[in-house]
């Protein structure tokens, strides 16, 4: 079973939308399994979540609440709930939204059979120089990054597929720290930047599959004026 973390705090528009279009473009020969990993909402919020779970994904939902604890809490209360249930975990954040089908059995089958641990499906950024090479498995095509490249960012950058074992090694997410810090410390954990590999054929490098709503409604602002945006 693959496990779907949904990691969301009081934003109701965008993380509706970010469940419906993964339920409605995620394909997989395998069921789903929904965990919303909430960091303190109001119980009003939290109870539209549960509701809009179990209406996508029936009774394979489960929720827990890390009460303001930050991104690093609300993580690892959230794995440690999924890897008793499933052996691949996509961890989303409330704003990414899926924007056309993808099928994740071909990258299911690259991690279950440990050619990686993580696959990204964001987008590739970087800063600094970013290594990696081709190789060829399932039929497809992927890039290997290489875990000793300068840029920092080699696992990070949007949602991406992990095997639980590979999210075992990494081990728990420095807690009390903000979002952006807090991922910033585990890319520069060296087991987080090991195993790790792009989709090449699945998904474009600029990302093509995933956008990040936030940005997006920043990029469209700038074509408007100041009345249709404050609309």
């Amino acid at each position: 079973m693959i496990g779907i973390i949904l990691l969301t705090f009081a934003r109701l528009a965008y993380a509706r939308r970010t469940l419906e279009a993964v339920a409605q473009n995620l394909q997989a020969s395998e069921p789903f399994w929904l965990h919303i990993a909430d960091d303190g909402s109001p119980q009003e919020y939290r109870d539209e979540l549960w509701n809009l779970g179990h209406k996508l994904y029936g009774e394979n939902v489960s929720m827990t609440n890390s009460e303001r604890g930050g991104y690093g809490a609300n993580y690892n209360l959230a794995t440690q709930t999924l890897h008793f249930i499933c052996d691949l975990v996509l961890p989303l954040e409330d704003d990414w939204e899926l924007l056309r089908p993808l099928d994740l059995d071909p990258i299911a089958r690259v991690l279950r059979e440990g050619y990686y641990g993580c696959v990204r499906m964001g987008y590739i950024g970087f800063t600094q120089q970013l290594n990696g090479h081709f190789d060829s498995h399932a039929g497809y095509h992927w890039l290997a990054l290489e875990p000793d490249s300068p840029e920092p960012h080699v696992f990070a950058g949007g949602p991406r597929l992990e095997s639980v074992a590979w999210q075992r090694r990494v081990g728990p997410w420095p807690e009390g720290l903000p979002a952006g810090e807090t991922e910033f410390h585990v890319a520069h954990i060296p087991e987080a930047r090991q195993g790790v590999a792009w989709p090449v054929d699945l998904i474009f490098p600029r990302g093509d599959a995933f956008v990040h709503i936030g940005t997006e409604q920043a990029d469209n602002s700038a074509l408007r004026t100041p009345q249709e945006v404050a609309a």
